[in-house]
């Protein structure tokens, strides 16, 4: 079976809603403003078996809770009312592949002339889409060092997912493709190594997989914790967060970006100086292959990470 595009149903305010009747209002602040948080989940058929693998929704709930908090923003519904509605998106379109799925948080209009002031007028909607895998899983990415700077905490804190802070990845996504690049990595303020648009950058360096910290502009990514307690307990290669200067990735051993949606996507040339030898490397396929059983459930030490939910029938 091979579920329409666009899905059929969304989550909308609690309830679920056709798909095109999931809106909100052109003055709300979330559609204006771009004032939202989010997060992106996804779910993973799972092989031989009903149903899908809902991967770390609690972890991913608990960051959009962060955000929430920076932004003062409350909304009317519970962790678990939150996650009940990604199961019931889920079943609603009856997905039978893998699938990506966003939980957005807004703030609406407001109560008075002053949309700044307030916090406690927001709304929540879930939607997903099939999300087959990129093609960069395979094939390796060219990337390029972009021009555009990351945002910093003093301004457009990037530990926030906030929808506006990805106006800063587009400009610098589009610039790459129009330079014939697969995608770019940005550098902060300070002219280190931050993010790639959506996902994070990790080298294999000396042994070790680096990865920069926090502080260096950077999303606290889901996916590239995991990577590193996989790689540190499966492959016994330890992950260091640290300050990435620009030229250490010209002489890394692999690069790859790391993303709920991006996976682990290998970079094979960066500013079309070869990574390596131009192929994804070895550890970044062993990688691959372990968080691909990972995030299906098929892991017996990571089971724990899996929410399943059974799409055409069941509970």
């Amino acid at each position: 079976m091979t579920t329409p595009l666009p899905p059929t149903h969304a989550w909308l305010g609690g309830t679920i809603v056709d798909w095109d009747k999931c809106t909100v209002h052109a003055r709300s602040q979330g559609a204006f403003w771009g004032a939202n948080v989010f997060e992106g989940l996804r779910a993973y058929r799972r092989r031989g078996q009903d149903g899908l693998a809902v991967f770390r929704i609690d972890e991913h709930l608990a960051r959009l809770r962060r955000s929430m908090k920076s932004l003062r923003m409350e909304i009317p519904f519970s962790d678990e009312e939150l996650r009940q509605g990604v199961l019931d998106v889920l079943r609603a379109n009856a997905f039978e592949e893998d699938v990506h799925i966003c939980v957005v948080a807004y703030f609406n209009m407001g109560p008075n002339a002053d949309p700044l002031s307030h916090t406690d007028d927001a709304g929540v909607h879930i939607t997903s889409t099939r999300a087959p895998r990129g093609r960069g899983f395979d094939g390796g990415l060219a990337a390029t060092i972009s021009s555009w700077r990351r945002i910093s905490d003093d301004s457009m804190p990037p530990r926030i997912k906030a929808g506006a802070n990805y106006h800063n990845s587009r400009l610098a996504h589009h610039e790459a493709i129009r330079n014939g690049y697969d995608t770019t990595l940005l550098l902060n303020q300070r002219g280190s190594v931050s993010e790639a648009p959506g996902s994070c950058v990790v080298m294999l360096r000396e042994g070790k997989l680096v990865t920069p910290p926090g502080t260096s502009g950077v999303l606290e990514g889901i996916t590239v914790a995991t990577i590193g307690e996989i790689a540190e307990r499966e492959l016994g290669i330890p992950m260091e967060r640290r300050e990435i200067d620009r030229t250490e990735l010209y002489t890394a051993d692999e690069i790859f970006v790391a993303g709920t949606l991006a996976e682990i996507a290998p970079i094979t040339s960066l500013d079309r100086i070869a990574v390596g030898d131009g192929a994804p490397g070895v550890t970044v396929r062993k990688l691959q292959e372990i968080y691909d059983a990972v995030v299906r459930g098929e892991h017996p030490d990571y089971r724990h990470w899996s929410t399943i939910v059974h799409t055409t029938g069941g509970n």
